[in-house]
């Protein structure tokens, strides 16, 4: 099949010349060519703008036109042909204007034969087929450069100038075209950069294939960072460099932020697996350090496993399913599993986790989070086991008891329940003879033998310091009564420690419900009243509840609700005995004691009320209120000028053994002006013995002070003559008990006579209280007793009348 025919029209006003060129044409050898003729440059135009033609022949004179003013104003008007410009002659100029107008050829007429014509038209066709084909590269690569998304910039390799630079380049780095163009390229980057890209362009090594990061210079002043690839090329004859620069800030960014986010994970002390949930199984895909260190398993042990097979050997199938079903059903999970190290070692396992999903809202993976909190467990464990056990004997605490109580009465209100309330007798007295460590091994002995003894059929607990209780549920009153005396039995077996032993008994109060007790609640109150009745008939008794038990608790309990009130609205007034000395019978001094008149109850005395405050702890704010009233009653009298005369306070153990004692007696000397000498304190024997060298602490301040100390109520104590060489006080006083009986009772007599002694051989003044008849006194007096103290002389009177009285003994005497 024949090829089409090049089409070739002259444009040419001799027609003459048309008919030779067609003809030369036709003569070449292997022509194929067709032609048409125009002869106005009108005509030429119009064929130009249809472009039918392959390759155009232009005369260079057109009449009065050029043929090359045809040529311009088609390339004007943006159209690509083909042309050959014609001439009568030979002119250089004319030759280069040809050329310079976008003629391929320039022939003169004449001298030209048909295969140089058939030659030189070929040559333009091709050219303007090149140029086309360079056209539309151009036209798709300037697309490219204008259109690509990554920055790009062409720069001068000489001179740096910039020569391009496409529309992502001008967002990146915020500058204008019209800023760019022109501008050195040091002018985009960072200063930090400039001499390092200099450098490796100098080098070449900016040619490199590898991106490299590269700080650059924003508009507003940021620097951003780029991964840059630079090509060099050759652009419009220039020798330049083609700058590819990906903006890398963000990316930077979220790597930064990612290694961050590993680095956190990785330090945290908390392990983390993550578990791909869209494969079978849901693989793991990464555990941390903590994870390997919580379990024992390393990343080549875990990695691509089932997270569903991961621990919870030790865990209850409640826990297990706990967390089969979060998984089932693609939620968050908190749970507590008791799982397994690698070693076999168990530990808990505080396990969080949950679906990681995508934005279309389907799970991609679990992200779990492991607290190992074994050392939290056991730690709460032995808080609650302390709560509820006393760690000196391992027995459990009263709460416990009560629980059981509670339980009972919700839940079998109908059958009996016994309490056993047990207290040493006198353990006060092994803390001090013999330490407190011996006292806590003496209690965890007799733990044990209660313990023992009690067995499976009751629960025993220690409710204080030297107080036990023992809950016996369905035990009735007989069989609880039985099992008491058991106990008293057992714990009076003598308590063997190293080369000696230690004897103790205790007092046992029992109470029952149903039966004298009604109500569950109280049956606490009313087996520790019978306890209080047993010590009050001697300890190393078991005693039942009764009614006169409870009625004695309650009343002491009304009565401490009433005292307080008492304390709070002046029910209290002091009344005041004096104490005469027995050569001369003058008063020597006045002791204060207290009364409460109550509204509901009268007078109520303080062998009544005084019991009750020292249990309810309320003796340090009582005593400090008769020391205060009893010291401005005595300033009352010295500005009177009644005498020189003292007053005595009576002063409880809880005073005595607090530290600040001394500090509150000569505070409240100061506050009254009070001279030391005309305060004397009454001791007793218990006050001092609850803790020895803290009472002995107490008396050598007061001593200090100047205060004058006196020995209350003594001989009735048990360990008297044992201690009395420790305490260095001014006075003892003959108890009442013992005056009372004399001279009827030869034993008084006695003990009289011997108190007297060992006061006169510890140089003590020794004083008589109790004393009503002259028949006591004169026989106190010839034993040699100091001073007297009793009805003989004057019942207790309120301070205002000891000045009449006064005047009436003196008158008297």
């Amino acid at each position: 099949m024949n090829a089409a025919p090049l089409r070739v029209l002259v444009v040419d006003d001799d027609e003459d010349d048309f008919v030779l060129i067609r003809d030369l044409l036709n003569d070449a050898p292997g022509s194929h060519y067709a032609f048409d003729w125009c002869a106005t440059p009108q005509q030429g135009l119009e064929e130009l703008r249809k472009g039918a033609h392959d390759v155009y022949l232009v005369d260079y004179l057109l009449g009065p036109s050029s043929g090359l003013d045809l040529i311009e104003a088609v390339s004007r008007e943006g159209l690509s042909r083909a042309f050959i410009v014609l001439t009568g002659r030979g002119n250089h100029a004319v030759d280069v204007a040809a050329m310079e107008a976008g003629a391929s050829d320039y022939l003169v007429k004449g001298t030209i034969d048909a295969e140089r014509l058939d030659r030189s038209i070929r040559y333009a066709v091709d050219r303007m087929h090149f140029m086309e084909a360079l056209r539309d590269s151009e036209a798709q690569h300037r697309l490219l450069f204008e259109q690509s998304p990554v920055p790009l910039l062409v720069f001068d390799r000489n001179t740096h100038a910039i020569l391009n630079a496409n529309a992502a380049a001008h967002v990146q780095y915020g500058w204008s075209p019209l800023h760019l163009f022109g501008q050195n390229i040091d002018s985009v980057l960072a200063p930090e950069e400039r001499a390092r890209f200099l450098a490796d362009l100098e080098s070449g090594e900016l040619f490199s294939a590898t991106a490299q990061p590269w700080d650059i210079q924003h508009s507003d002043g940021r620097q951003l960072q780029v991964e840059g690839l630079f090509h060099p090329l050759t652009y419009h004859r220039v020798n330049a460099v083609l700058a590819h620069l990906q903006d890398i800030t963000e990316r930077r960014r979220v790597e930064a932020q990612l290694r961050l986010l590993e680095r956190a994970i990785q330090s945290t002390g908390n392990g983390v697996v993550i578990a791909d949930a869209r494969e079978p199984g849901a693989p793991v895909t990464f555990i941390n350090h903590a994870f390997e260190h919580i379990t024992g398993y390393n990343a080549a042990e875990v990695i691509g496993q089932s997270c569903r097979q991961l621990g919870f050997e030790d865990s209850s199938e409640s826990e297990r399913a706990i967390v089969r079903r979060a998984l089932a059903e693609q939620r968050d999970c908190n749970t507590v599993l008791r799982d397994q190290r690698k070693d076999g070692t168990p530990f808990w396992n505080q396990l969080y986790f949950a679906p990681v999903r995508e934005p279309g809202g389907e799970t991609s993976h679990y992200i779990g989070i492991l607290s190992d909190i074994t050392e939290h467990r056991d730690t709460e464990a032995r808080l609650a086991y302390a709560a509820t056990h006393d760690v000196a004997t391992g027995l459990a605490r009263f709460p416990v008891i009560e629980t059981m109580l509670q339980e009972h009465a919700e839940q079998r209100a109908d059958e009996p329940f016994s309490l056993v309330f047990a207290d040493i007798d006198r353990f006060h007295a092994v803390n001090e003879a013999m330490g407190y460590e011996v006292g806590d091994r003496v209690i965890a002995e007799l733990a044990q033998r209660l313990s023992a003894h009690v067995g499976t059929r009751g629960r025993v607990a220690r409710f204080t310091g030297n107080e036990f209780v023992v809950a016996l549920p369905y035990i009735d009153r007989e069989e609880a009564t039985v099992l008491a005396e058991q106990l008293r039995r057992a714990v009076a077996e003598p308590v063997t420690l190293g080369d000696g032993e230690v004897r103790v008994t205790i007092s046992v109060g029992v109470a029952t419900y149903p039966g004298r007790v009604h109500d569950i609640n109280d049956l606490l109150r009313r087996a520790e009243a019978s306890m209080s009745r047993a010590k009050q008939l001697g300890r190393d008794l078991v005693c039942e509840y009764s009614t006169d038990d409870m009625r004695r608790m309650e009343d002491r309990r009304m009565l401490g609700i009433r005292l307080r009130h008492a304390m709070q609205h002046d029910e209290l007034h002091l009344v005041y005995q004096p104490e005469i000395r027995s050569s001369d019978r003058a008063v020597i001094g006045f002791e204060a004691l207290l009364r409460w008149n109550s509204p509901e109850m009268g007078l109520v005395m303080p062998e009544r009320f005084i019991p009750v405050a020292e249990g309810l702890g309320l003796m340090p704010e009582l005593g400090g209120w008769v020391l205060n009233h009893a010291c401005a009653q005595s300033r009352a009298w010295m500005d009177a000028g009644l005498g020189d005369f003292f007053v005595a306070v009576n002063v409880s153990a809880q005073q005595i053994q607090r530290g600040n004692f001394a500090e509150q007696v000569a505070e409240t000397l100061r506050r009254h002006g009070l001279p030391a000498d005309r305060l004397e304190l009454e001791l007793t024997e218990s006050a001092l013995l609850e803790n020895v060298d803290r009472a002995l602490h107490s008396m050598q301040q007061l001593s200090a002070l100047g205060v004058h100390l006196s020995f209350d109520d003594f001989g009735t104590g048990y360990s008297s003559l044992s201690y009395l060489r420790q305490f260095h006080v001014d006075k003892l006083k003959i108890d009442k008990s013992f005056v009372c009986d004399i001279p009827r009772d030869a034993s008084s007599v006695a003990i009289a006579h011997t108190v007297v002694a060992i006061g006169h051989q510890l140089r003590m003044t020794v004083i008589a209280e109790g004393v009503e008849t002259a028949e006591q006194a004169q026989l106190l007096i010839d034993m040699g007793c100091d001073a007297l103290q009793g009805y003989l002389f004057s019942r207790p009177m309120k301070g205002p009348a000891v000045a009449e009285w006064l005047a009436d003994y003196q008158l008297e005497a």
